[in-house]
């Protein structure tokens, strides 16, 4: 048995505003194992980025603050740790590719200048050694002109090649844990389809463990172990990724399943999920599933399910569950 890398327990992450705090993230628990692939999924707005940014603890200078659980690293309480026991870790052991990479670097800084940073911080090399070492990185992620491109902004690159920087600059001190938030996003299949193999590889080769963030079921797919499903601030679903495809059981991932058009297939238009994603600031009684759910009954318009186990390593957040033999899970 594999050794948990990451667990986290209950955790609630609210934003506070001036009409009151809002619960983004609601009671969340998952683990990841060492040198695993753990896929986070759910439409915008379920709390998935939320999620990531607290393992990170860079809810700081926001009106987010977690209230509640434990983020736990290698045995570790982060949340415990102080900003600057924090700062020897994020970046160091647990790395984190942001969603939009045109945003995330600093466009008055050459490409050079912002992976040496954290080079120089964390692995105490020398000016020449981080450049070298830099060079090094830029072309693992397979970064033509390395030498050259050190020297350039980030506005001179396109946006897969950014998004690649953002995957050197993740990796570039040999992370445990790599958090990616909808790496491929706004990128074209062919630059999609290079770097999850170069994430792949970077897996393989550093048996770094990955929690890969993301819409996008064929990714899940094709890079994913395991998968947890959320809805709302919580988890509705956890399973191995060949019995999420295989054998969903929450309506909800089975209408995000049916929702992939099929080759082959004619259809006048694709399977979709009714209605929206509530906001957290205004959360239906019950299941907050309910409103769009076809299966929906009585019970789950007045009382939210526990998340149970349906099968061994399997699951699921409803109460088409409840009176089968289930354990409940906390």
């Amino acid at each position: 048995m594999k050794e948990k890398l990451l667990e986290i327990t209950n955790l609630k992450t609210y934003f506070f505003t001036d009409t009151g705090q809002v619960p983004a993230v609601n009671g969340v628990d998952f683990y990841i194992h060492e040198g695993e692939t753990l896929g986070v999924v759910g439409e915008s707005g379920c709390g998935k980025s939320v999620t990531s940014l607290s393992v990170m603890r860079l809810l700081t200078d926001t009106p987010g603050k977690v209230v509640d659980g434990s983020i736990r690293f290698k045995g570790k309480d982060l949340l415990s740790l102080s900003e600057k026991e924090m700062r020897k870790i994020r970046g160091n052991e647990i790395a984190m590719i942001f969603q939009e990479p045109m945003t995330s670097l600093n466009p008055v800084y050459t490409i050079g200048e912002q992976i040496g940073e954290a080079v120089k911080l964390h692995l105490k090399y020398n000016k020449k050694e981080a450049k070298n070492h830099v060079i090094n990185m830029l072309k693992l992620v397979g970064i033509p002109r390395a030498e050259e491109i050190i020297n350039e902004y980030p506005h001179q690159l396109s946006g897969g090649m950014r998004q690649r920087i953002m995957i050197a600059m993740a990796m570039a001190c040999n992370p445990t844990l790599l958090i990616a938030d909808e790496p491929t996003t706004a990128l074209d299949v062919t630059i999609q389809a290079q770097i999850l193999e170069l994430m792949k590889k970077l897996k393989k080769e550093k048996a770094t463990s990955i929690m890969l963030i993301t819409h996008d079921l064929g990714v899940v797919a094709e890079m994913c172990d395991r998968v947890i499903v959320m809805y709302a601030g919580k988890v509705v679903e956890e399973a191995e990724v060949t019995e999420i495809f295989d054998n969903p059981k929450h309506p909800y991932t089975k209408g995000l399943l049916n929702s992939i058009p099929k080759l082959g297939q004619k259809m006048d238009r694709l399977d979709s999920i009714p209605g929206n994603v509530p906001t957290p600031a205004n959360m239906p009684k019950g299941c907050k599933f309910a409103p769009r759910c076809s299966q929906v009954m009585d019970i789950c318009k007045e009382n939210e399910p526990d998340l149970i186990q349906v099968e061994d390593g399997h699951k699921c957040r409803c109460f088409l569950y409840q009176n089968e033999m289930a354990r409940v899970v906390n």
